[in-house]
């Protein structure tokens, strides 16, 4: 019987420009995929500008963000990193390391300015995030930090029922997710076809009264139209929570978002700096410079590259 393995992770006290480094934030790949803008997303079908609008306001409030997907390059990472790119530089990115974390980041950074970034939420590598460390982190979302993070799971009940009992994620601290988005592959056509990727839900986590947390849908794909559908009261219930404001101005700033981000596709805003520049530029932000580039390491391809068409599911585009 094979004896168990084990890895020494040598930990040592963490700078505040140590955080400011992604340390294989795409995971250990044998090629390097192609990083993608979120204009690049839409084209190719992942998701629909609607949906895109509803994560770029949640993140925008300090908001927090899990992708989950079962299959491996799903596309989770790539679509993380393009939400990104909509926040403005001014927020105080974290990479957390993974095994090796020290939590040093606590004497360094404003919660209420920080965003987390741990790459994956599982056990396969050093480099992500997994057991009392992930615990930890998510205990440090009382203090007022956000969290994106990305992990192995084929639904929403699935995704909570891991991180709450396999992992021992508090439902308290679970619950300060805001969006919980499932992604899936799909063959087009026949069984050899193109994939096509495609977020099949979001939802919000909150808590349950009766103990753990209670997943409220927000958007749900449906595979034989290839739309997203969307429950508008809970999303605006959502950025009501999250933002503030009142429900009909809240219900025109996300239609301005998803008008914009199809609008900067239509006028062939497609490459990651050109969608940078333009968002910056419309909303009075610092463009993100290079010490909060989270596009340097190896990246994972989810889609069609600019030019290429949106694949539709059940149509052989070769017929």
């Amino acid at each position: 019987m094979e004896a168990p393995r084990s890895y020494r992770v040598r930990e040592r006290p963490l700078s505040s420009e140590d955080y400011d480094v992604p340390i294989g934030w795409w995971g250990w790949n044998w090629e390097p995929p192609v990083p993608m803008s979120v204009t690049e997303i839409l084209a190719a079908g992942n998701l629909d500008a609607r949906t895109a609008a509803l994560c770029w306001l949640v993140l925008e409030a300090h908001g927090s963000i899990l992708i989950a997907a079962e299959q491996p390059h799903s596309g989770k990472t790539t679509t993380l990193t393009a939400f990104l790119d909509l926040l403005s530089a001014d927020v105080r990115r974290v990479f957390i390391r993974g095994w090796a974390e020290t939590f040093d980041y606590l004497r360094h950074t404003d919660p209420r300015r920080t965003l987390l970034l741990a790459n994956e939420l599982s056990s396969h590598l050093p480099v992500y995030l997994w057991g009392p460390k992930a615990v930890q982190v998510f205990r440090s979302l009382r203090r007022g930090y956000a969290l994106a993070s990305t992990l192995h799971a084929d639904s929403a009940e699935e995704a909570a029922a891991q991180l709450t009992g396999e992992l021992g994620v508090d439902p308290e601290d679970l619950a300060c997710i805001d969006l919980l988005v499932v992604m899936r592959m799909y063959r087009i056509g026949a069984a050899y076809g193109p994939i096509a990727r495609r977020v099949v839900s979001a939802h919000r986590i909150v808590p349950d009264p009766q103990g753990g947390v209670r997943l409220v849908p927000l958007v749900e794909w449906d595979a034989e139209r290839d739309i997203h559908e969307h429950d508008d009261a809970t999303q605006l219930e959502l950025l009501c929570h999250r933002r503030g404001g009142q429900i009909e101005a809240l219900r025109a700033e996300l239609d301005v978002r998803a008008a914009y981000l199809t609008e900067l596709g239509a006028r062939g805003v497609v490459t990651i700096a050109a969608v940078r520049a333009a968002i910056a530029e419309r909303y009075d932000q610092r463009p993100l410079g290079a010490q909060t580039e989270a596009r340097s390491d190896e990246v994972e391809h989810p889609g069609p590259r600019e030019g290429s068409p949106r694949p539709r599911l059940g149509v052989d585009p070769t017929a």
